[in-house]
């Protein structure tokens, strides 16, 4: 019997190729898209899963308001996991110490290999305990004693065979920076990519006279603890809360501001976590949440595309059914050779998804910033899991037909009493309103998010970052530094150049408090980001100075001097801070005076508000940026490589343009564009071809009704405009059901932007336009066709 329903399907599907053609090409576009964006939603929640204990080890994140300013900390004290080893619920703890919280940040480390030194970016301090509670295979060496001694290391498979051309190299030793040598002491499994960290180089903290001060204040060290099973987590983030006001000023306490303690779950941090002094650049859940949600929709169109092709092309098997039912077959049996169909179609259409999302797998790589691939181990859920999408697919789209048809009467249908045409399809009238509803949303969220990108590109900055040569890592040459500097200056097609690390487009952060009067009082402290610059920093990045003056480096006094932004005036509470003095409690009290406000400057991402910010007449050897000036940059590189080699042929030259720095700023934001603007693309195609099959369908059924209105005199046009306008009302049904939603998701999508554009009336229009134009374009091609037929070969049968 199921052998006879396949063969019926077959050469049921087989007489009607292009409906056939139409439901599998846009149900396995619609099922490749879904599979794509379904590898990248797994690869996102499987973030530090590969730790044997995951769900119970957590971060100890610090949430706070002081005097105005408020914020989220990934770090938080040194002393605290002292404090905590005694706590009952806690069977481990582990500390991570990154270079930029022991105010080393514009230190770069350099590891030398033969005559070369090779700049790494992965390094941190650490501790042996942290082998204790993350899982990190150690191939080489022991976990428990791996990292207690100063100047010892522990590094990857990768550095390993990167540095020494083999994996056991316990014994081995490690120049940094030309001046320490650490000995290694363990090597370990590369740390998979889906970690919220991951460094190459772990170097013991005890290493760094830090590890031998004590004191409480706010120092970022990562402080993570592995609880005992059945914790109770909002007691013990409590307790924790004690320890720490037990040990802080009692400002917390006072007016607005306040303390909390959270313990953010290992498995949450990569993609819920938004505090600052993240260990590397986290995700977000929005994004996994807007992509499950396109993945969704555009699987709905594909079924629905799927539905609707199937439900107009069953209408003219009446008849069949009315033969097959006076011949003696039972409704069941009508009801499995209709779902047989169905589900042979979606059976062929995700064999061919999976073949079309292996193949865009690459390019989906590149637009998304992953390395996704269909593994074997991929196929232990994915089997299973396409099983059911064919089941569960195949039977809804052939329910429909299988139900409704099975169910007339063969007198009726041999009659020719049973209604068809396509104004009688209130299901499928639904059904493509549907459709064009998810494709509207789409648009108008690809439009948003394009603006909202355009705005960041084209937004006054308040700094000029075109043409700005960053050369990097500056630190490795001490002294000669400045030396490159004045040489990178007075070179031609150069027209300023500056030197300090701490760029609007870095890395590199440091925020200290500042008070306006004597004695210190914490209540009064004014948290401000401390820059160190000198004398060309305002000039070459082109910063407006809107009072006061720049540097002087003829003026001694100017070491103690602050030029701030106009943010910090404003929290500074002063009209004119001009010659006011300033305080800093930072290993003794030093005292400066402002002598310049510049115009506020976006130094961070344009969802952050611009806060206060304090420019410090300090040397700062970590970069230096010049302004080029000239046509012929290849030559002018090749210039300023010579001058780097002559002074350290040793380093190596690394550099980059402030541009591409910025754009780096935003590339999550871009890929999610890029991502929209495909899968929108997608979506709107899948939804014609089920538009083009249905107008198709509705220019067969009124062929006579299209030949008669011919023969009476009816122009082309006005059979097209006929034939059209029953599905451009559709399309404005859907302009009205989509518009409101887009418009309400997109508005929640730019809260997260300080500065953002607003959503434009001509925004919601263009998307609507842009619907029916391409409603109106696929649906005349069937409509011109119909109009220009011979209306002799319609009316002969008459």
């Amino acid at each position: 019997m199921i052998r006879n329903y396949i063969k019926t399907a077959y050469r049921s599907l087989l007489k009607n190729k292009g409906f056939t053609v139409l439901n599998v090409l846009g149900l396995s576009v619609g099922l490749a898209t879904c599979l794509l964006i379904v590898f990248y939603v797994v690869d996102e929640f499987s973030y530090d899963r590969y730790n044997t204990n995951a769900d119970r080890i957590y971060r100890i994140t610090e949430n706070a308001r002081l005097n105005g300013n408020e914020g989220s900390y990934a770090g938080t004290e040194k002393p605290l996991m002292d404090a905590l080893k005694s706590f009952p619920q806690i069977e481990k703890t582990a500390r991570l110490f990154p270079k930029e919280t022991l105010f080393i940040s514009s230190q770069k480390f350099s590891i030398r290999k033969g005559n070369n030194n090779i700049q790494e970016k992965n390094v941190v301090f650490a501790e042996s305990n942290l082998f204790d509670v993350f899982t990190l295979p150690m191939t080489d060496g022991s976990p428990s004693t791996s990292l207690t001694e100063p100047h010892s290391a522990v590094i990857t498979e990768s550095m390993a065979k990167k540095y020494f051309n083999k994996t056991n190299v316990v014994g081995q030793t490690l120049t940094i920076n030309d001046t320490s040598v650490y000995k290694i002491t363990g090597v370990i499994k590369d740390i998979p990519s889906q970690s919220h960290f991951n460094y190459d180089f772990f170097l013991s903290y005890s290493s760094l006279p830090e590890s031998r001060a004590g004191g409480w204040g706010y120092s970022g060290i990562h402080n993570y603890v592995l609880l005992k099973p059945a914790t109770n987590v909002k007691a013990l983030e409590a307790q924790i809360l004690k320890v720490e006001l037990k040990n802080s000023p009692p400002v917390w306490t006072t007016g607005s501001n306040y303390l909390k303690i959270v313990l953010t779950p290992l498995l949450d941090i990569h993609l819920k976590s938004t505090s600052q002094y993240e260990l590397m650049q986290n995700g977000n859940i929005e994004y996994v949440y807007i992509f499950s949600a396109i993945a969704i929709l555009v699987l709905l169109i594909a079924c629905v595309n799927f539905m609707n092709l199937s439900t107009a092309r069953s209408a003219n098997r009446a008849k069949e059914v009315g033969v097959r039912k006076v011949l003696g077959s039972a409704r069941k049996y009508l009801i499995a050779q209709f779902l047989t169909e169905s589900i042979l179609v979606t059976l062929v259409s995700t064999f061919i998804a999976v073949a079309l999302a292996w193949l865009a797998m690459p390019l989906f790589n590149q637009m998304a910033d992953k390395h996704l691939a269909i593994t074997p181990h991929a196929f232990t859920w994915l089997l299973p899991a396409l099983l059911v999408i064919v089941l569960v697919i195949g039977f809804l789209a052939g329910s429909y037909p299988a139900f409704f048809l099975s169910a007339f009467q063969p007198i009726d249908v041999l009659k020719g009493k049973v209604a068809s045409g396509f104004k009688g399809g209130f299901l499928r009238s639904f059904l493509v309103v549907f459709q064009f509803s998810i494709s509207i949303f789409l648009i108008i969220g690809t439009l948003v998010i394009y603006n909202q990108l355009n705005y960041i590109h084209t937004k006054s900055l308040g700094y000029n970052r075109s043409q700005m040569l960053v050369i990097k890592n500056t630190n490795v040459l001490g002294k000669q530094a400045k030396i490159l500097k004045q040489e990178v200056k007075q070179t031609q097609g150069v027209a300023n150049a500056t030197m300090t690390t701490y760029l609007p487009t870095g890395d590199d952060r440091n925020i200290t408090g500042l008070f306006p009067e004597l004695p210190i009082d914490i209540k009064h402290d004014l948290l401000t980001e401390f820059w160190p610059v000198d004398e060309d920093y305002i000039n070459t990045l082109g910063i407006k100075l809107i009072s006061g003056r720049n540097f002087s480096a003829q003026l001694a006094s100017d070491t103690a001097a602050l030029i701030v932004n106009e943010a910090f005036v404003r929290r500074f509470g002063q009209k004119d801070p001009l010659n006011k003095t300033i305080y800093r409690d930072s290993y003794g009290i030093q005292a400066f005076h402002i002598i310049g406000v510049v115009k506020d400057f976006h130094y961070s991402s344009l969802r952050d508000e611009i806060k206060p910010l304090a420019l410090v007449y300090n040397e700062d050897k970590g970069s230096i940026t010049a302004r080029v000036s000239t046509a012929n940059l290849p030559a002018l590189m090749s210039q300023i490589q010579d001058k780097w080699k002559d002074l350290s042929p040793n380093n190596q030259f690394t550099w980059s343009f402030m541009d591409q720095d910025f754009d780096a700023t935003y590339r999550s934001e871009q890929r999610i564009g890029t991502i929209f603007i495909s899968f929108t693309a997608l979506a709107i195609a899948i939804a014609c071809l089920g538009l083009f099959g249905l107008a198709a369908y509705a220019a067969e059924q009124r062929n006579k009704e299209i030949g008669i209105r011919k023969v009476l005199g009816a122009s082309v046009s006005t059979i097209v405009s006929m034939l059209s306008m029953d599905f451009i009302k559709l399309v404005f049904i859907a302009i009205l059901i989509s518009s409101p939603l887009a418009w309400w998701a997109m508005n929640k999508w730019l809260q997260d932007f300080a500065y953002r554009i607003n959503i434009q009336w001509w925004i919601i229009a263009l998307a609507g336009f842009t619907a029916i134009f391409i409603a109106f374009i696929t649906i005349s091609f069937q409509s011109i066709r119909a109009a220009l037929a011979n209306p002799v070969e319609s009316l002969r049968s008459e």
